[in-house]
């Protein structure tokens, strides 16, 4: 789509794409640099442009900043604002030296309003510095299996090498979507945040999201938006339809909105997810040959779904590979079974089941003392010893 156009044209072209629910025959066309699309739950890639090249992530980096601090457990103590981040160039929440406000609410200000000052007072409140939070977020993104990303500040302004992949963000999204706190905040459209002015009063000041696709889409229910002189646009947006919620990426793209509503209607038309079992919950228990235990709790070890063309979705099939009993002894998380899924009668995806618990094996000794101990638990609570 030409750049040249009237924005109303590109906007009226989205809705006409939302409402007929069009079915792609191919990914759509893009303007990003970079762009991917991916299933929150599996993590599965449907759509892919360039989406290891390393390119400036402007203010997406706040989703790295903002799960750090709700994960820090610290979102009700009060933050004394530095001059050094009141001074902070850029979008700003509009804070004040000396200004008393709570992580939470420089948590949603950060969110809503992308204030790099909130980033930076967020950094100095909970690492000291900002140079030590940044060694935070970047060992976070390593956990992450970001390891094509690298920051060098809390906020997104350009630096030299701030740098990160369309797919690397998706999967800090990914993981940060999984946490309430975060997946309410961006879902947020507008909201009120306490507010002590330099007078000492204080007040509500309302926020409004600068995610606009949060209006554009009904099915909307986050990001993050970025825009520099380096990184162009950029937006991380989700929307979840049914069961299924999906994470789309484009970054330095000057038709972010567009290209954003055309990848997310294209993953819901083109695709589906067969869901057969939640990761890291019981799939069912096994008896134990010669255990302290009679019985051994088996684990999903990964999320049991798989996203498939809509086309395909009757193909699907399960097939579950366990013992009927196993021998101890069992280590915790050991691998048990796994769940195969066939699509079209192939081998497409495989998920691990595995012993929830640990189980020794019963030897004589361990009996004898098993027993010891029950006798005198029961001595004990008669009183007799």
């Amino acid at each position: 789509m030409s750049r040249s156009l009237p924005r109303y044209i590109l906007l009226l072209v989205a809705c006409l794409l939302l409402i007929t629910d069009t079915v792609w025959a191919a990914p759509p066309a893009l303007s990003a640099q970079g762009a991917v699309l991916m299933d929150a739950k599996t993590g599965q890639i449907l759509v892919d442009r360039n989406m290891n090249k390393k390119l400036a992530p402007a203010s997406t980096t706040k989703i790295m900043t903002a799960i750090i601090a709700i994960e820090s457990g610290r979102l009700d103590e009060i933050t004394r604002v530095s001059a050094h981040a009141a001074a902070t160039r850029g979008s700003s929440l509009d804070l004040y030296p000396g200004q008393l406000i709570s992580l939470r609410e420089l948590v949603t200000g950060l969110l809503l309003r992308s204030g790099n000052d909130a980033a930076v007072a967020i950094a100095e409140h909970l690492a000291g510095s900002v140079d030590g939070f940044v060694s935070l977020m970047n060992q976070k993104a390593i956990s992450m299996g970001a390891i094509h990303t690298h920051f060098e500040n809390p906020h997104g302004l350009s630096a030299p090498n701030h740098l990160s992949t369309a797919y690397d963000l998706a999967a800090i999204t990914r993981y940060a979507l999984i946490n309430p706190t975060f997946s309410q905040l961006v879902s947020t459209k507008e909201t009120a945040i306490e507010w002590l002015d330099r007078k000492g009063n204080s007040h509500n000041r309302n926020l409004r999201n600068t995610n606009k696709l949060l209006w554009m889409l009904a099915d909307a229910d986050g990001v993050k938006t970025g825009t520099t002189n380096q990184a162009g646009p950029c937006l991380i947006s989700s929307a979840t339809r049914d069961n299924q919620k999906l994470i789309a990426v484009v970054l330095h793209d000057h038709s972010r909105w567009y290209d954003s509503m055309q990848l997310l209607t294209y993953g819901f038309a083109t695709y589906e997810l067969y869901d057969y079992a939640e990761d890291g919950t019981i799939f069912t228990s096994l008896p134990i040959e010669n255990g302290l235990s009679d019985m051994l709790d088996v684990w999903v070890a990964g999320p049991a779904s798989l996203v498939v063309a809509a086309a395909d979705r009757e193909s699907v099939t399960v097939e579950v590979d366990l013992p009927e009993k196993i021998k101890a002894p069992v280590y915790q998380g050991q691998k048990i079974g796994e769940i195969i899924f066939y699509s079209q009668d192939k081998a497409v995806k495989t998920v691990d089941l595995v012993a929830g618990n640990a189980v020794e094996e019963s030897t004589l000794n361990k009996l004898l003392l098993r027993h010891w101990l029950t006798t005198l638990r029961h001595l004990s609570s008669w009183g007799l010893l």
